[in-house]
């Protein structure tokens, strides 16, 4: 059954760092140090109709899904804002640094002045994340590939580069949203047909299905 009202009480972060929550002009309410969101966006059904359905795809493979060509980008995006999501764009060639990749997500996303600029408090932020009533959430990140072979290119724990640990800590909110009621999907645009990345909440990011197959993503395909 869809969870139409849920609390969740400002807390410390699981690893140290405080639980970002960001408020939307009517949609928060506060009751002493707990904070009332309420969200009811309808849940999916096991029919045809829903299979079709893009967001419901996406989210099977694991909420994120790869784009080439930017008129197929713009058109899933439209596609979105039409069921109900509200869009939050990235330019990703503009994350020349960490700390301007972290500066974006909090501006983009609108997280508190107390956001730790790390990624444990932006793994926090994301499963925390406030959704607007009756809507959706989509993440647009163009130019993911200027960011993956510079800034995004470092290594972190467990040989996973900085880049693919962002997109896993989305990964794994998407998968956390959807248990809620919630939807959050995130389309990531790449110059580089051939961006290769790691598992990313315990799946692999998939193409879209007009460039699944690799003569799809070629300057002139057959």
């Amino acid at each position: 059954m869809l969870l139409k009202h849920r609390e969740i009480m400002l807390k410390t972060a699981r690893r140290g760092t405080i639980a970002c929550l960001r408020q939307l002009p009517g949609r928060l309410a506060f009751e002493s140090e707990w904070l009332t969101i309420t969200a009811n966006m309808p849940s999916f059904n096991n029919t045809s109709d829903d299979w079709q359905r893009l967001d419901w795809q996406i989210l099977r493979d694991g909420g994120i899904q790869l784009y080439w060509r930017r008129e197929y980008l713009l058109a899933d995006t439209e596609w979105f804002v039409k069921h109900d999501y509200e869009v939050f764009d990235f330019a990703c060639n503009t994350w020349t640094l960490q700390d301007a990749m972290f500066s974006d997500f909090a501006r983009v996303l609108r997280l508190p002045d107390y956001f730790g600029r790390n990624f444990d408090a932006l793994d926090d932020c994301m499963t925390d994340l406030p959704f607007t009533e009756n809507r959706g959430a989509l993440i647009v990140l163009n130019r993911f590939d200027a960011y993956a072979a510079a800034a995004g290119s470092v290594l972190m724990d467990r040989l996973s580069t900085e880049a693919e640990v962002v997109l896993d800590i989305i990964a794994s909110a998407s998968r956390f949203h959807i248990l809620n009621g919630n939807r959050l999907v995130a389309l990531v645009q790449t110059d580089d047909p051939q961006l290769r990345l790691g598992t990313l909440g315990g799946k692999s990011p998939q193409w879209n299905h007009r460039e699944w197959l690799n003569a799809s993503r070629q300057p002139n395909p057959a």
